[in-house]
């Protein structure tokens, strides 16, 4: 028994660089391979948190109220703008009755009646 554990121990000794070589090449590719996994891993988690603060950004923006629109804009019911306007100068009796019958006169800012009631509309649906 003693002979065969000798011859044992010769093969592996004539075989130990090889051994030792793929043990090293083995142990690389497993740090290599952790490595990629654990990178992976940490930018899954990474994409899943920046995409959840960028939800919740985006969610905070649309609940703040919007000042451009000009649906909160409260209408002249008692026509006290109109008076302004008649006061201002000449010219303002045609755009208060072009306001006044609806017409399609252009106003001060350049668009039509017609024009901003359309676009008004589309902006609220």
């Amino acid at each position: 028994m003693s002979q065969e554990k000798v011859d044992k121990y010769k093969e592996q000794k004539a075989k130990r660089k090889e051994l030792v070589e793929k043990e090293r090449k083995h142990r690389k590719l497993m740090k290599v391979v952790s490595i990629l996994v654990l990178v992976l891993v940490l930018a899954g988690v990474g994409t899943g948190v920046g995409i959840t603060i960028r939800n919740q950004y985006i969610k905070a923006q649309k609940s703040k109220p919007d000042y451009s629109s000009s649906s909160m804009i409260v209408q002249d019911m008692a026509g006290i703008l109109t008076e302004e306007t008649t006061e201002a100068g000449e010219g303002a009796d045609d755009e208060t009755t072009a306001q006044e019958t609806g017409g399609s006169e252009e106003t001060e800012a350049g668009t039509t009646e017609t024009e901003t009631t359309a676009a008004e509309t589309t902006a609220q649906n």
